[in-house]
């Protein structure tokens, strides 16, 4: 393994195939003193707790459909694993990272992951396989493996023959905003940020019954992505929100050109301040985020 990230995809189409693609992977990580940590469907993380036997209890196992919630939680999840293994005396990690694919939404926000795991974790010292089920995902999903991950196995180990750098895979595969239906119950032009103080008393109006930390969030995330129109937008801006059942979307559009960085919100700046983290905030708590020029649509549910 090099020093810096291996980052695969396992496609396996039986419990053999998966037991006995990754069991020699655990054994080997475990021999060289690497930390192994397994994020991986229930049924498949038994299936190796149950081979592994006594060695089951030196690997850190997680609940998946818990860790796959929001990439970039998931991306903030992965970074504290890296540095509680390096706490522990690790010098490596390996990683079986089974991702919670579901509908085409997700597909697309999981998949931009994958490919944003090339990027966020270039250097980090780890080797993460990830398991695609090929008898229950999707032909899209398979093939967007493809493009995500630099080797595959299937189950012989090579070099992806469809892999895209992220920067032109991102680029491609532009986020999905939350659809709205008819006219929005806000719809207001900013102006600096004096406006903003009714803007949050419209949002509880317009979440009325929300328990108050998801009122909270959605009052913080609309406030940051106004703020980031007001500060670094072009011409209009405008602000939009719709209530579609339990959810609330919200929109702040101007004449910009938007972030230039395809990965802008997916990890959290370096430093202790506070400038440049609206973005990322905003990802770590809304359900779903998308970034189209100078046009930024987010959705959050009460819970």
């Amino acid at each position: 393994m090099t020093t810096g990230l291996c980052h695969e995809a396992l496609f396996y189409d039986s419990d053999v195939t998966f037991r006995d693609a990754l069991l020699p992977f655990v054994h080997d990580g475990l021999a060289d003193g690497d930390a192994v940590i397994i994020a991986a469907h229930a049924d498949n993380a038994a299936l190796l707790r149950d081979a592994l036997g006594e060695d089951a209890g030196r690997i850190v196992f997680i609940d998946r459909d818990q860790w796959y919630r929001r990439p970039v939680v998931t991306i903030a999840g992965w970074a504290a694993q890296l540095a509680g293994a390096r706490a522990r005396g690790h010098a490596r990690v390996r990683i079986i990272g089974e991702v919670a694919f579901g509908s085409l939404d997700r597909h697309q926000a999981w998949t931009r992951y994958e490919s944003a795991v090339n990027v966020l974790f270039a250097d980090a010292p780890a080797w993460i396989v990830c398991p695609y089920d090929t008898r229950a995902l999707p032909a899209a999903v398979l093939a967007d493996a493809l493009r995500t991950h630099p080797v595959i196995r299937d189950p012989v180990r090579r070099d992806s023959p469809g892999y895209l750098q992220p920067a032109s895979l991102l680029a491609e595969l532009l986020e999905t905003p939350p659809a709205v239906t008819g006219p929005p119950l806000l719809d207001r032009v900013l102006h600096d940020v004096t406006d903003l103080s009714a803007v949050r008393q419209a949002l509880r109006a317009i979440a009325a019954g929300w328990p108050s930390e998801p009122l909270d969030d959605l009052q913080l995330c609309v406030t940051e992505i106004a703020v980031n129109g007001l500060r670094h937008g072009r011409g209009e801006r405008r602000l939009r929100v719709w209530r579609e059942g339990s959810s609330v979307v919200c929109e702040v559009a101007d004449d910009g050109p938007g972030p230039t960085d395809p990965l802008a919100g997916y990890a959290a700046p370096a430093g202790n301040g506070l400038g440049g983290r609206g973005l990322w905030i905003v990802r770590q708590l809304c359900d779903a985020v998308a970034i189209d020029g100078g046009r930024i649509r987010i959705s959050l549910s009460a819970g």
